[in-house]
């Protein structure tokens, strides 16, 4: 096919024009902190076949939001993890019976040391360890969910501290979670300790908790990292995802 010659030329005007806008954009992004925000698909190498430990969640939680933003069933087959895109499709194995099923990841959690998944009363039953509480696990991918990151959140559910909007926080990357609060005051405290260290926290409400989150990576490892710089200086927290 015949190139047109005009193609890529433009009056000098214009070029300017152009190259304002451009340098514009790249402030722009730099100004954002450089945040991903699209849909996050992948899921890491370790991610796709991982064994831990799962707990399960039920009535107190039953009719209430998710982080999806669907409302909670606890006779659903769902559970909640940490990191994996929302929407995901998660087979879980019993290590401790071999019974097996196939869950959605439509939540956040569990938020508890040592644990690795929270199912639903309904997969927790249908797994066989809804007496025990507790058990171990194998998670294998079976398709991964188009996480889609929240740009417009509801008023008062996330507390910026220092430069960002509430919507640029909540980017679909990698970040630490160091504590949650029932008092908002104590949240915001934490939170501005933060911002002095690290120079990138804020706090998001969920249900009846105000979480306080550090930092945007845009990989689990990155974020990994963070958390042990955290760690160093005496703050116990585990990677999640900003949504």
């Amino acid at each position: 096919a015949m190139k047109d010659p005009r193609a890529g030329k433009l009056p000098g005007t214009w070029r300017g024009a152009a190259a304002l806008g451009c340098l514009f954009l790249l402030v722009l992004a730099v100004a954002c902190g450089g945040h991903r925000r699209r849909p996050r698909t992948e899921v890491s190498s370790r991610d796709r076949v991982r064994e831990g430990v799962a707990s399960w969640y039920g009535k107190d939680f039953d009719g209430k939001p998710t982080a999806s933003g669907e409302t909670f069933d606890m006779h659903a087959m769902t559970a909640a993890h940490r990191t994996l895109p929302l929407g995901t499709m998660l087979r879980v194995t019993n290590l401790d019976n071999g019974r097996s099923a196939v869950v959605k990841v439509n939540d956040r959690g569990p938020f508890i040391r040592g644990r690795d998944l929270d199912c639903s009363y309904g997969a927790a039953k249908e797994l066989g360890y809804v007496n025990q509480g507790l058990a171990r696990v194998r998670m294998e991918v079976v398709s991964a969910g188009r996480e889609r990151p929240r740009y417009a959140p509801a008023a008062g559910e996330v507390l910026v501290g220092g430069p960002g909007t509430p919507g640029a926080m909540l980017d679909g990357t990698f970040t630490v979670q160091v504590g949650a609060f029932v008092n908002p005051d104590n949240a915001v405290r934490l939170r501005d300790r933060l911002i002095k260290s690290f120079g990138d926290a804020y706090v998001i409400r969920f249900r009846e908790f105000y979480r306080v989150r550090v930092g945007h990576a845009a990989t689990e490892e990155d974020a990994e990292a963070l958390r042990l710089r955290l760690a160093a200086v005496g703050l116990d927290g585990f990677v999640t995802v900003n949504d």
